[in-house]
């Protein structure tokens, strides 16, 4: 587990150095060109315009498949596109027409790719808190784009890793892993600190000559750290508010927030003179799926169920689980963690030899037990590796299909989390008919705030499992102790 993510990373690490190696000698023979956006001059992109293009046409399939597939709701990909087409025409864009994808995922994220591929996830979508905050976003990755950072990436071999494009990324969930094969072509890989900066002065000055309001992007990088932080809460990380966001390449939020409403002040606009259209936003995400899709399984509080897989079990108390494209993490007391997902198997091959000769295989693994698990035919054993003790179990729920946990936990814990290990293996379950009716999606309603509600009541109407006032205010942009206003329209999460 741990030496399998650090194997990845240091091939990565090699990986850049030889691409690094080969670009240092290209660049030196490169020549010198001026930003489009930006009127700065610098080192000639080695890729051209075209390749950049072709490059993004055929990335897009490969990230409909890594982010869950397309949303399809055709009014709001419509308001999306609308909103697009605006902020586009404010950024001059030389008349270059934008596909806009909303992307089935709750991770928040959004990027534009060279050749007018525009990527909004619902996620995403959940947070803003008005039309001008999408622009902004959209402006800012389209001024990614338009300053030709991904050449300029390339050019100054940066690398080509996926994580610096997922905001929502956690331990174990791995959007790397999501979007294998995207990083190497370098259109995901993270951008430069500089970048950054001057993505989101070009997003400002979009908005500005698009008729919203600049501070808008201030606005959503506050509220983006506030979620942040209430994620880092929940899954007990520990984060330096005045550190990277979520990358070292990437700014402090405080710093991007102030730079960011320097820019709005440059722009002459006032602020709230521009225009925000909050209204229009919510009557677009009224209904919007929050949180994880039936498709890809839903993981309410402690309970993970799938209903198209018709499966579920129940992490123990005090485990907090995260749901991944490929896999369900759960984390809990003394860094234990446990993956669970599923594979494909010989309709022949008996549930414990599958274990040892092929997903095991080459693991000094114990003696391997067989037993039936809630009807089931199922293996487990256990093993070493790197920091963690390991066990594995593994169910065959049809001839052909097993379910797994890995489950590490570091020596220095001792037996402490094997009974809650054994608690977790031994709820995996089929669900009953009435399970699979009952697993519907969680939603974005739009409400009223009536005389005397606050956070804390209309965080009760929040159909979540814990932390329903402090997700309400994240929800809402709310900070600590701020109150929604009788008669304003506000956001919660309902079933």
């Amino acid at each position: 587990m741990t030496d399998e993510s650090a194997s990845r990373v240091i091939e990565a690490l090699r990986r850049l150095r030889r691409v690094s190696i080969s670009v240092a000698l290209v660049a030196a023979l490169a020549g010198c060109t001026t930003n489009p956006a930006t009127g700065k001059v610098q080192l000639a992109p080695l890729m051209s315009a075209e390749d950049e293009a072709r490059e993004g046409a055929e990335a897009h399939p490969k990230i409909i498949e890594a982010y869950g597939g397309v949303y399809d709701d055709p009014r709001l990909g419509a308001y999306v596109a609308g909103v697009t087409a605006r902020i586009a025409k404010g950024a001059g864009s030389n008349g270059t027409t934008y596909r806009v994808t909303i992307l089935n995922s709750p991770i928040v994220n959004a990027f534009a790719l060279p050749g007018g591929y525009v990527y909004v996830t619902r996620g995403l979508l959940a947070l803003v808190d008005d039309e001008a905050e999408l622009a902004g976003v959209i402006g800012h990755e389209i001024g990614h784009v338009i300053a030709r950072h991904g050449a300029q990436r390339q050019t100054a071999a940066l690398g080509a890793s996926v994580v610096g494009a997922v905001l929502g990324a956690v331990v174990g969930s791995s959007a790397v892993g999501q979007a294998a094969g995207l990083g190497g072509q370098g259109l995901l890989a993270d951008y430069s600190r500089d970048q950054e900066y001057e993505a989101d002065a070009l997003g400002v000055r979009y908005l500005a000559q698009a008729g919203y309001d600049p501070q808008a992007e201030a606005d959503f990088l506050e509220a983006m750290a506030g979620e942040q932080a209430l994620n880092d809460r929940i899954q007990h990380r520990k984060r330096d508010q005045r550190s990277s966001d979520w990358l070292a390449s990437h700014p402090a939020t405080p710093d991007r927030v102030k730079a960011a409403r320097e820019h709005a002040g440059e722009t002459g606009v006032a602020a709230g003179a521009g225009e925000r259209n909050r209204d229009a936003l919510f009557t677009a995400v009224d209904g919007l799926i929050y949180g994880d899709a039936p498709e890809q399984g839903m993981v309410r509080g402690r309970r993970f169920v799938h209903p198209g897989l018709r499966i579920g079990f129940t992490a123990p108390p005090n485990y907090v689980l995260t749901n991944a494209m490929k896999a369900v993490i759960a984390q809990g007391p003394d860094e234990t963690i446990v993956k669970f997902d599923m594979a494909k198997k010989g309709p022949a091959v008996e549930i414990g030899t599958y274990m040892s000769s092929e997903w095991a295989s080459g693991v000094d693994l114990s003696k391997i037990d067989r037993y039936t698990l809630n009807g089931m035919k199922a293996a487990e054993a256990k093993a070493r590796s790197g920091k963690y003790n390991v066990r594995l179990v593994a169910v065959e729920a049809a001839p052909d299909t097993v379910y797994r946990f890995l489950m590490g936990v570091p020596p220095a814990a001792g037996t402490r989390q094997d009974g809650a290990l054994r608690e977790l293996v031994q709820s995996f379950h089929r669900l009953s008919e009435a399970e699979v009716l009952a697993a519907k999606p969680l939603r974005l309603r739009i409400v009223t705030v009536a005389l005397n509600e606050t956070a804390e009541t209309l965080g009760t109407r929040m159909a979540l499992s814990d932390f329903r006032t402090e997700r309400f205010r994240a929800l809402n942009g709310l900070r600590a102790g701020g109150e929604p206003r009788p008669g304003a329209k506000v956001k919660i999460v309902s079933e």
